[in-house]
Formats: structure tokens, sequence, C-alpha cells
């Protein structure tokens, strides 16, 4: 194989965006994937697993389980770029607290993907906080925001609702 067919190798991680639900667990606010039923573990990276249900005939087929990410499936810890961040804030749902967004470090594998990328393991480098992160009259955003600092990143609370909280960074950053 030529030099130039090679796969980069990355010294540094890959940084993109993504949303969190923010969910309570042990009387403290974690990290909690807006898709599947998976929190982000406080201080150490989270590795992707594959969570597709085996179907009948891959168990037939004797599919044992893959590390993820693959190709050929939708596994992996997704994250994307600023631009389509703020779709995944809107319509927090009420089996969490409320909903962030950040920046995520993205290494180990990582596939691109068509709005994105899937990563094997990730950990948050920076959450924001909107306003309107909390939808409980218990648990406003000043004391998720301070909940959330077990992950040893910035948390920075943003003043603006998460529909305008993406603009308002991704303003500040071009600047």
């Amino acid at each position: 194989m030529s030099r130039s067919d090679e796969a980069p190798d990355f010294a540094e991680p890959i940084e993109a965006w993504r949303a969190w639900r923010v969910v309570r667990r042990d009387e403290r606010f974690v990290l909690g994937s807006i898709i599947q039923r998976v929190t982000w573990p406080p201080g150490r990276a989270l590795k992707a697993t594959c969570l597709r249900r085996p179907t009948l005939l891959s168990r037939l087929r004797r599919k044992d389980v893959h590390e993820s990410p693959r190709e050929s499936c939708e596994c992996g810890i997704y994250a994307t770029s600023i631009d389509h961040v703020a779709f995944y804030l809107s319509e927090t749902p009420r089996t969490s607290a409320g909903r962030v967004f950040g920046l995520v470090a993205l290494w180990d594998t990582v596939v691109e993907c068509e709005r994105g990328y899937r990563a094997a393991q990730a950990y948050p480098t920076r959450i924001y906080v909107p306003v309107d992160a909390s939808h409980s009259s218990e648990d406003g955003w000043e004391e998720i925001a301070f909940g959330l600092q077990h992950y040893g990143v910035p948390i920075e609370p943003i003043a603006a609702r998460s529909r305008d909280a993406v603009s308002v960074i991704a303003e500040h950053l071009a600047a």
C-alpha cells in the first residue's frame, strides 16, 4: 500500500458538536444520549457499543457483536457540525431535566457520516446550558450548569433560549 492510500493517523481527537439530555442519577445531573438510553460517565470516556437489536436471521447466522462504529451499521457515538446541533435541542422530553449542547472529543475509530461523525470513544470538552435547559420548576438552568461540573470541563450558561443559543455561540465563534 502506498503512503497516499493509508488512513490518516490523527494525533489529536476530532472535535464536533452534539446535544445531550440532562438526567438525574443518584441525586446528581448526568449527560444522556437523546436517542438511546445511555448516560455519559463523568470523568471517563464513553465507549460505543452497537445497540441494534439482533434479528432472528442474524441469530441464525450467528453474527457476533461487532466493534463500534462499523461502516455497515449505524452504531457509534454521534457528533455533528454546529449548524445541525440546534435540531436536537428542540422538544425537551419530560423524562429528563432538560437539554444542553456542547463540544465533544471523538477518538479511536471515527467514521465520517452524512451529518457528521460516529466514534468509538468520546468525552465532552465544553458544555453550554441555555436558559430553557430545564422544563422543571425545581431545576433551574443555573442548577443544571452547576450540577454538571463533575465532568471537569468548562460549563457556560447561555442567556438565550435553546433555539437561539446555538446561533449565539456560532456568531461568537465566527467573530
